[in-house]
């Protein structure tokens, strides 16, 4: 009996003699197949199941390939087609951010159009992913590095004479440097994620993860003042408020330092961000404590089996922070000596 492996070999190959592929065989068999949505139809059915705050990154360019493929159906839709989309982002880069290469808009905009696509390939409503024949600009090395005494003293000062709120935003910039924390940490911080008993906060970051990170027992005494000062009460309520007692947003968040930056004459070759603090806050760990200890303190995922094993334990996280805050933490017994340099950090 003829095997059922060379059997189906010769049957394709007929098949491609007469012109017919695997998926005209696939649709002899199962009948017709409705019509593929349009991306429009598509980005309007997906959009809702990604999380909130990719597709509030994905947005603008899932607008953009709308304004050139929004009536296209999906599966007439070719990767030349994407390319344009993905060109004219870096293009609208440009025009707003004169001097901008528009290389990190094109990144972000392939990364959407992936996104779209790879969830219509595995819904089968597409044979091949266009968007996967797309490719990412090489990245440009980052500009972004930890900050030295003066300029941290800098960035302090202007955001001190710059904010509106100096309180609430020196604050935020003291959460940063001692729990090298994400700026999605500090926006989703609830009152029930302090500690006050073991001097510590629950971070709540990329991907869905939270780690419980030490702190020094007098921010976690102001935290706790400043959401309760400002109308926090239940546990699930956010720490970090306007005088009005409204949680701060993104957008609110954002302006501490947009003000901050035209004060700032290295701004220009360094990005001043909420990203800045924490890179230099876990060089400041990586110093004094070493690279498991600030693994650890930064949230990071070992970047290989050995790093498993070295793994920071809470309470040498917890130790170092309070090397660099010069303040016993209880977490640790005894305390340790404080480091001078550290404390005038």
């Amino acid at each position: 009996m003829i095997d059922r492996r060379l059997r189906a070999t010769v049957l394709l190959a007929e098949a491609a003699a007469l012109g017919l592929h695997l998926e005209d065989l696939i649709a002899a068999h199962t009948g017709p197949r409705p019509p593929a949505p349009t991306l429009a139809d598509h980005i309007a059915a997906v959009a809702p199941t990604f999380e909130p705050g990719t597709a509030a990154t994905y947005s603008s360019y899932w607008r953009l390939a709308l304004h050139h493929l929004g009536d296209r159906r999906i599966t007439d839709i070719t990767v030349v087609d994407l390319q344009v989309v993905v060109a004219d982002a870096a293009n609208r880069a440009q025009q707003r951010r004169p001097g901008s290469s528009g290389r990190s808009s094109q990144e972000t905009c392939v990364a959407a159009l992936r996104a779209l696509f790879n969830r219509a390939h595995a819904a089968g409503l597409i044979a091949t992913n266009p968007a996967g024949a797309l490719t990412k600009p090489r990245r440009a090395r980052s500009r972004r590095r930890a900050l030295d005494d003066a300029e941290l003293a800098e960035l302090v000062e202007a955001i001190r004479t710059t904010s509106a709120d100096p309180d609430l935003d020196l604050l935020l910039v003291r959460f940063h440097l001692e729990t090298g924390a994400r700026r999605q940490g500090a926006l989703h911080l609830r009152l029930g994620d302090i500690d006050a008993r073991r001097s510590t906060v629950w971070l709540r970051e990329k991907n869905t993860s939270d780690r419980e990170q030490p702190l020094s027992p007098t921010l976690t005494r102001l935290l706790h003042h400043h959401a309760t000062s400002r109308s926090a009460h239940h546990p699930n309520d956010l720490v970090f408020r306007r005088r009005d007692g409204t949680p701060i947003t993104a957008r609110r968040y954002n302006t501490i330092f947009d003000r901050a930056r035209p004060c700032l004459e290295w701004a220009q070759r360094t990005p001043v961000s909420a990203h800045v603090l924490r890179h230099t806050a876990i060089n400041a760990i990586a110093r004094y404590a070493g690279y498991p200890v600030a693994q650890t303190f930064a949230g990071h995922t070992p970047p290989h089996v050995t790093g498993r094993y070295l793994q920071a334990t809470i309470t040498e996280v917890a130790a170092a922070i309070a090397t660099l805050t010069g303040e016993p933490h209880p977490l640790v017994t005894p305390p340790p000596t404080p480091n001078r340099r550290c404390q005038r950090a």
